[in-house]
């Protein structure tokens, strides 16, 4: 295990290169922009944000987030398009809780994140305020115990490894956050996974112990904040969960990897594993499966967005279809940016059953359902479970319906 744990580590390393060169990019943004915030008379602070401010960002990572902080939300509102514009070009303007710009400087690609100096992280009012005082936190449990950074690298390219990074609600998964924070909990990756072999949602975790215990913890954060498998209580709000965005297929998916890795220590399952549409072919073939498959949209700015908002369209797409009655075997996103649905049911009957209310039902209900199908080529109402039901014609043209449904995202 110690073995594919150094293999990783070579690979994900940032080599002393990498790190003068983010540090010369961190000192060349932050002086642009207070300069230009200098020259405004303004009461504002440029810092490097995300893993690169704690020393935890990963080889060939080219991204960089910095926070540009000002006194007040009016300031914002007056000073930061205006000071970003000035200095620097093809600026790509992104919508969030508040607005920012994203573009790409010598090779990387740079956020520039505007937010209120707030002195507590209790007072901040949007989520790149909090964020801000995350830095501190983190950086001084790292400098107290340099070797949890290697330990946040090999965490982090198993979640990347296994499509389980990302807190964004279309992917659901690990913030870099809170992948930093089980470290900080854990110490090693290993015992990270021993843990998780050996114990069941829900999972809490409480790192600077604010709670007498985990009956505590639920009550504090009520039934809203922590209706998770995993909560990782905020070491800087201790009512919030850092584990918010972790869903239950989510952590599945985590628990499963760790117990396979335990059993079999291969270095595949730290390696981005593609997916083609010859295999899923190739498989569909073995199975006995129906596949229709559908090319994306071409040149997506944000794919990594794209792709898992539209890996969202497609899990209700499932749901619709399985209420049509065709069972979904599996779906997903081909290396060839191909999106594919794999059916099990090859041939449906010509009708279906659609559902009314209740026979006892208001008589305004009742009537609306019964009336509207008096007419209908396949019969009349009739009752079944205590409900009314009429039969109808299944929607036959399933491709049809597929492309209907994913039409904003493909060709």
């Amino acid at each position: 295990m110690e073995d594919v744990f150094k293999k990783v580590l070579s690979r994900v390393n940032p080599t002393a290169e990498e790190i003068r060169i983010v540090s010369n990019i961190e000192k060349e943004i932050i002086s642009k922009l207070e300069k230009e915030s200098y020259s405004n008379n303004l009461d504002a602070e440029i810092v490097l944000g995300g893993s690169a401010s704690r020393g935890t960002f990963m080889s060939g990572n080219h991204d960089l987030d910095f926070f540009f902080r000002f006194k007040n939300e009016d300031d914002i509102k007056n000073y930061y398009r205006n000071i970003v514009e000035k200095c620097f070009e093809n600026l790509v303007l992104m919508h969030g809780t508040r607005d920012y710009f994203k573009f790409k400087y010598k090779g990387y690609e740079i956020e520039v994140i505007p937010s209120v100096k707030y002195d507590s992280p209790s007072k901040a009012k949007n989520t790149a305020d909090i964020s801000f005082f995350h830095i501190n936190y983190l950086r001084k449990k790292f400098e107290k115990n340099p070797e949890m950074r290697k330990e946040v690298l090999l965490l982090k390219q198993f979640l990347k490894a296994n499509e389980l990074y990302g807190a964004e609600s279309a992917k659901n998964g690990f913030s870099g956050y809170a992948s930093e924070l089980l470290i900080v909990y854990f110490k090693t990756f290993k015992n990270l996974m021993d843990f998780f072999e050996n114990n069941k949602p829900k999972i809490i975790l409480d790192i600077e112990k604010y709670y007498k215990d985990d009956k505590d913890v639920l009550k504090h954060l009520g039934e809203t904040k922590s209706n998770n498998p995993l909560i990782i209580v905020d070491p800087l709000l201790p009512k919030r969960n850092a584990a918010a965005s972790v869903s239950y297929d989510i952590f599945s998916n985590f628990v499963f990897r760790i117990r396979q890795f335990l059993r079999q220590p291969l270095i595949k399952l730290f390696n981005t594993r593609g997916l083609s549409i010859s295999l899923v072919l190739e498989r569909s073939n073995r199975r006995g499966t129906k596949v229709y498959d559908f090319k994306l949209k071409p040149d997506r700015n944000e794919y990594d967005i794209f792709k898992a908002k539209l890996l969202s369209k497609m899990k209700q797409l499932k749901k619709e279809l399985e209420t049509e009655g065709w069972l979904v075997y599996s779906f997903g996103i081909c290396d060839e940016k191909i999106a594919y649905f794999e059916l099990e049911t090859i041939k449906n009957s010509k009708a279906k059953k659609h559902f009314g209310p209740f026979v006892w039902a208001d008589a305004k209900d009742f009537d609306k359902f019964f009336q509207k199908w008096q007419v209908n080529a396949l019969g009349k109402p009739y009752v079944e479970n205590n409900k009314l039901i009429v039969d109808v014609f299944r929607k036959e043209d399933i491709e049809q319906s597929i492309k209907n449904y994913l039409k904003d995202y493909l060709l």
